[in-house]
């Protein structure tokens, strides 16, 4: 523990040596380059709340700085202040001013000052020529927050709103004219995304013209779709206006495709489902991660672990994952690279065994001449995505580093061995995001390698040609959603949005692309526990949209918004209040098994499912299996 502690000491020092210099580098700056207020607009009131009738009159600013530009609303400091505004009911009121103090103390309510970057759009009201009301916008961050109305008393909001688009690109929602979204300049161009899909014209045309012949002349192609273009779009930072086209176009081919459509239980498909009262959240709190000498302390004398507390060893792990130094064991276990019944003699040995297997099949591909990749088409193409995924996996976690980092190589052979250990799959984009935290773990091609198999028996149905899976997880996800929250169940399926196709990537890579790398760490070993149910996965998911029900509502949002919305959340998401709200959602859904569908009590294996699952030994290849 020494050396561990005296590193984290050197690291804590350098990390604080290294905010005070920002910090005085960040004083220099601004001593040499002065804040500079581009635009000032007077008499903006701000409302002090949803249901107050209260406005504190200020000013708008947009503001350069040598940290970045920003957008400043402050309480007016002129103490006689006051104007009429209309209510929506017409009346009209009168805006004072407050005392000094009075004024000091709501102001800073409601003060706030924002970069221009963590913008994600705003709704922009107009009022009807007449109607005595003022013009006003409301601004929504990229965390799913929202500033309070600011209502504009001499002027429109155009010269705000012209200025503002010096900074950032504004595109207003063709579903709702009130919403103005802000536009990724890196995604804006609409016509490239086009062409993109006019590659799969000719065959998208004929499936919709005759939907059979072509499923059987060319469905491979169809399905490939999915891997080709809507992975890449949704993983490769590209614009919600093209993900949407892209999840337009998988929605039309489900469709077509209805009848081959994998059902997890016919009669619970079509099942009607009415609104049920729930019990009241209970309140969960997160706990500890598991320490070294409490993992231990499962441990029998010859290394396995005691069966009859495996359970309450899973329960540790699930309620507040690990230490990281406990990690490289752990995962072992957890991934099933290492049996729980083992002792550390026969690990030992058969690992042995398995470091022989990695080697001969790390020579396979690696043996293969350029003259027979002229013969080996999906070998190379293989080849081809592993190396372009490798190229940009992580690179901002300083493990993967630098273009010489001989991490990268060692991510590479995995990804490579594993095309030869499992050819029928072999290598989908995506499948890097699994690889990288356990190499980072691990610090070895082996134990990496054969780990990254155990968690692909889990999770390589979402990299099937075909999607099946992927649906089915969309299904189940939206039939959980319309028991918690049919609220927005419903407001999804007005905006035929209730496939739940903004949720692919969270499903896909298991929130990878959601929260930052150690957070990933510690979400994934929570699942990996397989408690306290089998679709723990799927609850995040709800507990993610429940929180955003008002933001997604209120607003109106579409598609194409809510994908935005959906996809700005992304590093905004704290893990442990999320897995608290799933938990939390578990235990709702739990207490009232006895009302529940039967399909929902099977993807959460409660009430009758939960006995008639305990009588049948998961398999490998079970998808709801909890001991790996």
């Amino acid at each position: 523990m020494l050396p561990y502690m005296a590193y984290r000491y050197v690291k804590n020092k350098r990390e604080k040596n290294q905010r005070e210099m920002d910090s005085d580098l960040d004083s220099m700056v601004r001593s040499i380059v002065p804040d500079k207020t581009v635009i000032c607009v007077p008499n903006v009131a701000a409302k002090l709340g949803e249901d107050s009738k209260e406005y504190i009159p200020g000013t708008l600013s947009i503001v350069e700085k040598s940290s970045g530009v920003f957008i400043e609303w402050k309480p007016s400091e002129d103490a006689e202040t006051s104007w009429v505004m209309t209510s929506d009911d017409g009346n009209t009121e009168m805006v004072h001013a407050r005392s000094p103090e009075e004024k000091q103390k709501c102001g800073a309510r409601v003060a706030f000052s924002m970069d221009v970057n963590d913008l994600s759009s705003f709704r922009n009201d107009e009022p009807k020529r007449g109607s005595g009301g003022f013009p006003s916008i409301r601004l929504i961050c990229r965390d799913g927050s929202s500033q309070v109305p600011l209502f504009f008393k001499n002027t429109t909001t155009a010269e705000f709103l012209d200025r503002l688009q010096g900074y950032i690109t504004l595109r207003r929602s063709h579903r709702d004219s009130h919403l103005v979204i802000v536009v990724d300049q890196k995604s804006e161009a609409l016509a490239k995304s086009v062409s993109m899909l006019d590659e799969n014209g000719d065959i998208l045309s004929r499936f919709m013209q005759n939907p059979y012949m072509t499923a059987m002349t060319g469905f491979s192609k169809i399905t490939s779709f999915v891997q080709d273009q809507v992975i890449p779009s949704v993983l490769n930072d590209t614009d919600a206006v093209t993900q949407e086209e892209k999840i337009r176009l998988m929605r039309e081919l489900r469709l077509a495709e209805e009848q081959m459509r994998v059902h997890s239980d016919a009669a619970g498909e079509f099942e009607v489902v009415t609104q049920l009262e729930l019990p009241p959240r209970p309140e969960i709190y997160r706990e500890l991660p598991v320490s070294k000498d409490l993992w231990n302390s499962f441990k029998l004398s010859n290394g396995s672990y005691d069966p009859m507390k495996l359970h309450h060893l899973k329960m540790n792990v699930f309620r507040g994952g690990l230490n990281a130094e406990l990690r490289k064991e752990a995962w072992k276990c957890l991934l099933g690279y290492r049996q729980w019944h083992e002792s550390d003699t026969d690990f030992q040995t058969r690992r042995a065994e398995l470091a022989k297997q990695y080697e001969n099949m790390k020579k396979q591909w690696m043996s293969v001449t350029e003259d027979q990749e002229k013969r080996f088409t999906k070998f190379v193409k293989r080849k081809s995505l592993v190396e372009k995924d490798v190229a940009r996996t992580d690179r901002t976690v300083p493990f993967f580093q630098g273009d010489d980092n001989v991490n990268l190589v060692h991510l590479h052979n995995v990804l490579m061995t594993y095309v030869m250990y499992n050819f029928d799959l072999g290598y989908v984009q995506g499948m890097s995001d699994f690889a990288s935290p356990l190499l980072f773990v691990m610090k070895d091609e082996v134990d990496t390698f054969w780990c990254f198999v155990g968690l692909m028996e889990l999770t390589q149905k979402n990299f099937e040609t075909d999607q099946a899976f992927i649906k089915l997880q969309m299904n189940q996800l939206r039939d959980l959603v319309m028991i918690i929250n049919p609220k927005l169940a419903n407001y999804l399926e007005s905006e035929k949005s209730d496939d739940m196709y903004f949720c692919f990537r969270w499903v896909l890579v298991w929130f990878k692309r959601e929260f930052s790398f150690l957070d990933t760490c510690k979400l994934w070993e929570v699942l990996w526990s397989g408690q306290p149910c089998p679709r723990f996965l799927l609850l995040i998911c709800v507990a993610i949209l429940d929180s955003q029900t008002n933001i997604i509502i209120d607003n109106q949002f579409g598609l194409t918004e809510i994908l935005k919305h959906i996809n700005d959340l992304s590093m905004h998401l704290k893990v442990d209040e999320i897995l608290t709200a799933a938990e939390a959602i578990f235990h709702q859904l739990s207490a009232s098994q006895n009302k529940l569908p039967a399909h929902i009590c099977q993807y959460l294996n409660i009430g009758e499912s939960a006995v008639s699952s305990s009588n049948n030994s998961p398999s490998k290849s079970d998808p709801d299996r909890v001991d790996l």
